[in-house]
């Protein structure tokens, strides 16, 4: 059996060892970065790549990302000219052998994640020598014993070993946002607006929700053609009028047959007359003057049959980086039940889960607020997973009110319920607001819209 080496075997081992970092990983990223600049929002910190080139590098892709100008061949060329490093890292030639390779940009967070990883090893290597060389070098006179000085080369390798380089999350100081709050409540005051959000176009809502806030989850839910699509639209038409940008993302719906209703409902058009093309005087005239005003709405309508939530709440951030100053982005993803996600589970309450939990922090991340309709079980319940309820900020529950048929029934001998159009809005949870609240409305089938129900006043008394 072979003995274990001694101390001095293995210090004298460590003189020609060679810190851990991996060329491939690092060319790679870099690689990666030169054909999809977006990239370098993800790439690991510069001091996380070993190699002096690859820094050189990175650092040159920050500068001209910051500065808003492109990350190609002849920038990065320039840049490193200019500092003096081009002929240091080997000329244009070099760089031209990063730039003709072409990795797959779907492998970049493995690679990257590698980088991440050499680092910690060097940094942790890094830290176990400067204790190494407490240690060797301790002398007990100094007021500290052999065991607190390891303790205090523990700490560190473990504090190394959590840190992979990346900075610390951003964050602002508490009196920066408390001087925000106070300074919104004294414009919210000056104005005299009484919501914070951008207007659903029906007050009751705007006085229970406070509108739709940016960066909120709104939940709609009810059974089967109880108007919950209808509801979400009609929201969506509001911000269009109100000048704001609304996108419909459509699992269920053609685009084309989006727009019929969205113009029923505008204009107050029966949808069966738009179909036959049999539309009365009024309604001909109604349907140019909304489709004129319709036609100038910052309103897409979004195919997304057989897209992943992952791609919509991608195009969603896209967009919100597009937006003018002060213009806010309200979206709706019709519906929950029909999204589809890239997580790979056999567990469709898991997938639901997930779903939701992207979408809420899509809106957290871009300040868009999201409208999601929701199918609910027999018990009323949102169907598929109770995350739904957890990760929605608002979530309104559609539920009939009853009304009996005293006329005749269609069946001799029995008694049916007449067609019910009567519903009650059940404001199920709002965050930072009055939870339980109710809105009797009216689904008007024909226009694709509901209207609130007024309560008749007694004029005796």
């Amino acid at each position: 059996m072979t003995p274990p080496p001694t101390i001095e075997q293995l210090l004298a081992s460590f003189k020609d060892a060679q810190l851990p970092w991996s060329e491939e990983a690092e060319q790679t990223v870099v690689s990666s970065i030169f054909h999809h600049p977006r990239l370098i929002e993800e790439c690991p910190p510069v001091d996380s790549f070993f190699h002096v080139h690859h820094r050189w590098l990175i650092e040159a892709f920050l500068e001209l990302f910051n500065a808003g100008r492109p990350i190609d061949l002849p920038s990065v060329t320039i840049n490193l000219r200019e500092k003096g490093l081009l002929d240091n890292m080997g000329g244009p030639a070099r760089l031209s052998v990063f730039y003709s390779n072409i990795p797959m940009v779907s492998h970049f967070g493995y690679y990257a994640g590698i980088v991440r990883q050499k680092y910690q090893l060097r940094a942790m290597i890094g830290v176990l020598a400067a204790g190494m060389d407490v240690l060797l070098r301790f002398n007990e006179s100094e007021g500290s014993s052999a065991a607190d000085t390891l303790q205090n080369v523990i700490k560190s390798v473990v504090e190394a070993a959590n840190d992979d380089g990346s900075p610390d999350l951003e964050h602002r100081p508490m009196a920066e946002l408390i001087n925000e709050v106070l300074q919104d409540a004294e414009d919210m005051a000056k104005s005299g607006r009484k919501i914070t959000g951008v207007s659903t176009g029906i007050a009751e809502f705007d006085d229970i929700m406070g509108g739709l806030e940016p960066g909120c989850l709104t939940v709609v839910a009810a059974e089967s053609s109880d108007g919950k699509s209808s509801l979400c639209r009609q929201m969506l038409e509001w911000v269009a009028i109100e000048g704001g940008c609304a996108v419909d993302y459509t699992y269920e719906m053609m685009p084309k047959a989006e727009v019929k209703r969205i113009l029923c409902s505008q204009g107050k058009i029966d949808a069966k007359n738009l179909k036959t093309g049999m539309l009365t005087r009024n309604e001909m005239l109604n349907l140019g003057l909304v489709a004129n005003k319709a036609a100038k709405w910052d309103f897409s309508i979004v195919d997304v049959a057989g897209k992943t939530i992952e791609q919509i709440c991608r195009d969603i951030s896209r967009r919100s980086r597009k937006l003018n100053a002060g213009k806010r982005l309200v979206a709706m993803i019709d519906y929950i039940q029909l999204c589809k996600t890239t997580e790979n589970s056999q567990n469709r309450e898991r997938e639901v889960a997930h779903i939701t939990a992207t979408t809420k922090q899509c809106a957290k991340m871009t300040g868009a607020h999201i409208i999601m309709p929701s199918q609910v079980n027999n018990d009323g319940e949102v169907r598929e997973s109770r995350a739904i309820e957890q990760d929605a900020d608002n979530l309104i529950k559609i539920k009939k009110i009853g009304v009996k048929n005293d006329g005749p029934s269609w069946k001799k001998g029995k008694e049916e319920e007449k067609p019910n159009f009567q519903r009650q809005m059940f404001f199920h949870k709002v965050r930072d607001g009055e939870r339980y609240r109710t809105v009797d409305m009216e689904l008007v089938g024909k226009h694709f819209r509901f209207e609130v129900l007024r309560k008749e006043v007694d004029s005796e008394g």
